[in-house]
């Protein structure tokens, strides 16, 4: 039996951020009593953000205000929020720019218990994009009757960790503090800022062959305002919000839809009669050459030899291996022989993003383009003023 979440709201010097996340807890629905509510803030000299916090009624049980004397970065403060599981067993973490689905809390609550032992789950998310990470393409995870499917992705944009899970990564973490990149965790991740707890978390995840639990509806949306991490607010990290209410139907994790850290499937291997450990899945050709294992399922064409070819027509692109879909759209080739015949990068990806959303329609994209390559350059002069 798992005991009951503390939610742990991390701020730092935006009072408005901190009274809307807030004001989002106060109106969700609780199944639950005698919730506890911790709001940590980091050091800022701001001190309209404690008052936010200690005015801020709590209705549901008892509530806790710490105020860090010295500044601790986001990192390090996230991590020290962790840590909080040695004291209340577990938490959920919220940052401040985040709002709250009504029936988030009770979500965070199933899910814990149906998952909450399982030795590969390394987290809860809250938070569902609607696109891969780090990418323009959009994501479907596969709907096989249940609410929930599994990702090597550990979100920040609200996440539960029981004790036995952060243990885990903290032991880890203390031992990789000069991270060594495991070859499977999306490049993108090394560029994250040194005040980014998540590109360690996604490193552990994804060496130790776990995963975080995800529902298909999120529990969570993102304001994305100017901070540590968004130089100008931006209303394009939005997720689809679940406004609704209902008891989640949950898969055991064996029998759970799977995905890699780059939204890739899992478990493709015995539908296409190779060995699971020998197939690298790379249906949108976002992973580098050197993760690629004997076998490469991709839609890019590779100079390696074709040993089968499926179409691009369903969605999620699984879906066309999984019923045989015949065409010219997705390869399986076998690494160790190559042909020397490479298709073009950006032909590609035009090919993607139609097969994504639709036909492109050009005007629209050249205009769109122009007008986000003037705002970087508005903001770069800026900066430089």
């Amino acid at each position: 039996m798992q005991g009951k979440i503390t939610i742990v709201v991390v701020g730092y010097n935006r009072a408005d951020a901190m009274e809307r996340v807030l004001h989002s807890l106060s109106r969700a629905q609780y199944d639950y009593t005698d919730i506890r509510l911790v709001v940590s803030i980091d050091h800022s000299g701001n001190e309209e953000v404690v008052h936010t916090a200690e005015a801020f009624e709590w209705k549901y049980g008892e509530k806790e205000v710490i105020y860090r004397p010295e500044r601790l970065g986001l990192r390090k403060h996230i991590i020290s929020c962790g840590d909080m599981t040695e004291k209340y067993d577990t938490v959920m973490i919220l940052e401040d720019d985040i709002y709250v689905s009504p029936d988030f809390y009770n979500y965070a609550m199933q899910t814990l218990e149906k998952y909450g032992d399982h030795p590969q789950i390394a987290g809860i998310a809250l938070n569902t994009k609607r696109e891969l990470l780090e990418s323009v393409y959009p994501f479907f995870p596969l709907r096989t009757g249940y609410d929930i499917y599994f990702q090597q992705f550990a979100t920040s944009w609200g996440q539960v960790w029981n004790r036995r899970m952060w243990t885990g990564f903290k032991k880890w973490y203390e031992e990789h503090q000069t991270l060594p990149f495991h070859r499977d965790v999306l490049p993108q991740i090394q560029n994250y800022p040194d005040t980014s707890w998540a590109k360690f978390y996604q490193t552990y995840i994804v060496a130790q062959g776990k995963y975080f639990v995800y529902s298909y509806d999120s529990l969570t949306t993102n304001f994305g305002d100017a901070g540590q991490h968004f130089a100008d607010s931006a209303s394009s990290v939005q997720s689809v919000l679940f406004y609704g209410k209902k008891q989640y139907r949950m898969p055991e994790f064996e029998e759970g839809i799977k995905y890699d850290i780059y939204g890739e499937p899992v478990g493709l291997g015995a539908c296409l009669g190779v060995p699971e450990e020998e197939l690298t899945c790379d249906l949108w050709g976002r992973k580098p050459k050197q993760a690629y294992r004997r076998y490469v399922l991709s839609s890019s064409r590779l100079g390696y030899e074709i040993l089968k070819s499926f179409g691009l027509q369903m969605k999620p692109a699984e879906l066309n291996i999984y019923e045989n879909v015949p065409g010219q759209g997705i390869f399986l080739y076998d690494t160790q022989k190559t042909t020397g015949k490479v298709e073009d990068e950006k032909e590609t990806r035009i090919r993607l993003l139609e097969y994504g959303y639709g036909v492109l329609n050009g005007s629209d994209l050249l205009n769109w383009s122009l007008d986000r390559i003037t705002k970087k350059l508005k903001h770069k002069m800026r900066r430089r003023r």
